[in-house]
């Protein structure tokens, strides 16, 4: 579904992403996992379009993408629910959903079972529906960066770090909900700072440092790895 061919990008004349390729198929969740500055976000955000790279190419069932501006990369079927949320903090919480369905082209009965869908995933949310999205907790923001990339229907969904800075129990939240996209076969590109839960989904995982790829494999592979586990997992 998506293959990245020696993919560059820079920052001025910093070169954050050196080269990385990685594929992702149907179905699949595939992890991208490192410290802080490896690159891992900056991926995401070439891979929407946000950020365009020096070299390389991104190829998405079939078609070249690269060059392509962040709002048809959503048309084709690839969202991305970034670091940080970044809601519309003004809008409520149906605005924000709304504004997620914006770039599709099919009725508005398909749109309004998508978002019953969305807000089975995240109850909370519906009980939310008129609350303007800046007063929502953290974790609940969260989920609403979630449900606001899958209403576009994308047929990949990109997660960054969608559990960084909320509350264990939240945080637990989060993770089983990734779990049940994955179990629904929806195909997702992970960023996760909780190393042991991103591997744990991961059907395939990349280790990024100082933005090169170090270290594939499957994700009970790099759960068993003596480097990933003391460098990621926090064990001796």
């Amino acid at each position: 579904m998506l293959e990245v061919r020696d993919l560059r990008v820079a920052y001025g004349k910093i070169e954050a992403v050196k080269g990385i390729s990685f594929t992702v198929d149907p179905g699949q969740v595939v992890t991208l996992i490192g410290g802080n500055g490896a690159g891992k976000t900056t991926t995401l955000r070439t891979l929407s379009g946000l950020l365009t790279p020096t070299a390389g190419e991104v190829i998405f069932e079939g078609e070249p993408i690269h060059s392509l501006p962040a709002h048809e990369i959503v048309r084709r079927g690839l969202a991305h629910s970034p670091e940080g949320r970044h809601v519309f903090p003004r809008m409520t919480v149906q605005e924000n959903l709304d504004l997620g369905a914006f770039s599709r082209k099919d009725g508005a009965k398909d749109i309004a079972e998508d978002f019953d869908r969305s807000l089975d995933l995240f109850p909370v949310l519906r009980d939310r529906r008129t609350q303007v999205a800046g007063t929502l907790s953290g974790g609940e923001q969260q989920m609403l960066a979630m449900a606001r990339a899958l209403m576009s229907r994308p047929r990949l969904l990109m997660l960054d770090e969608p559990s960084m800075g909320l509350s264990p129990i939240m945080m637990q939240r989060i993770l089983a909900t990734v779990a049940e996209l994955k179990a629904r076969g929806t195909t997702i590109l992970l960023v996760e700072q909780n190393a042991q839960a991103a591997l744990g989904l991961a059907d395939s995982a990349h280790v990024i440092e100082t933005g090169r790829i170090v270290l594939s494999g499957t994700g009970p592979e790099l759960l068993g790895n003596d480097s990933v586990r003391k460098a990621y997992l926090g064990e001796e």
